[in-house]
């Protein structure tokens, strides 16, 4: 007899994964915030057949220079197409203003988007013209994940910046904006749904959860630098 899925429940604040239900979260002491997840298979797995490296064709992606030097170098020589980097440090090291250099060196030949969730359009502009070079920058203010999406499909840029990933949120998702629930699901809708090149800004602490629960989940697009 097959042996039947196993069951877990997860809390929607701070991750913690149990096997069964605690009105109690042990992780982060939160009460009712722990929920059913299920198994994700469809059925039992299948063997895959296997490759000989001397076998495997690799198609080199053209890569976008973002404009800064040493950016560049980290990512291997600039942004791939279709892919998600994760940029994550500590408040107020310069996440935001080496982003915005980056799409104001962008903007000269490409289509470049800015959705800010943490300053006003006006705080943006202000910063911007410290910098110069960064008129041709469209942005967005939006702290809403599906009217992110929306728009991002809507006006295709090549590369998108968001500014920052804890302030995103979605109403199907029971918890407050910045839980791990909430970056997750940010992340992975962003990931999954987007045909451009998505960069998003954030804290290490959402970084590192972002990373540990997609890095196993067939979303190999996924880059984390940290600043």
């Amino acid at each position: 007899m097959a042996k039947a899925a196993a069951v877990h429940f997860t809390c929607a604040e701070c991750g913690y994964s149990t096997g069964r239900w605690l009105g109690r979260c042990p992780g982060c002491g939160s009460f009712g915030t722990l929920s059913e997840e299920g198994p994700t298979g469809n059925g039992p797995a299948e063997a895959r057949p296997l490759l000989r490296l001397a076998d495997v064709e690799v198609d080199e992606a053209e890569r976008i220079s973002t404009g800064v030097a040493e950016l560049d170098r980290v990512l291997g020589g600039g942004l791939v197409p279709a892919s998600l980097v994760l940029v994550g440090g500590e408040p107020g090291v310069g996440k935001s203003t080496l982003l915005l250099m980056a799409l104001a060196s962008i903007s000269r030949e490409r289509r470049a988007l800015l959705v800010t969730g943490e300053e006003s359009t006006a705080q943006v502009k202000l910063r911007a013209g410290r910098l110069g070079g960064a008129e041709k920058v469209e942005i967005l203010a939006e702290t809403n994940l599906d009217a992110v999406c929306a728009t991002l499909e809507s006006e295709r840029p090549d590369v998108c910046v968001i500014d920052s990933i804890q302030t995103l949120y979605s109403a199907e998702i029971g918890s407050a904006p910045g839980s791990v629930a909430q970056v997750r699901e940010a992340a992975a809708r962003l990931l999954r749904e987007a045909g451009w090149i998505v960069v998003i800004a954030g804290p290490d602490m959402p970084a590192e959860a972002v990373w540990s629960s997609l890095c196993g989940d067939q979303h190999a697009g996924l880059t984390a630098v940290g600043l």
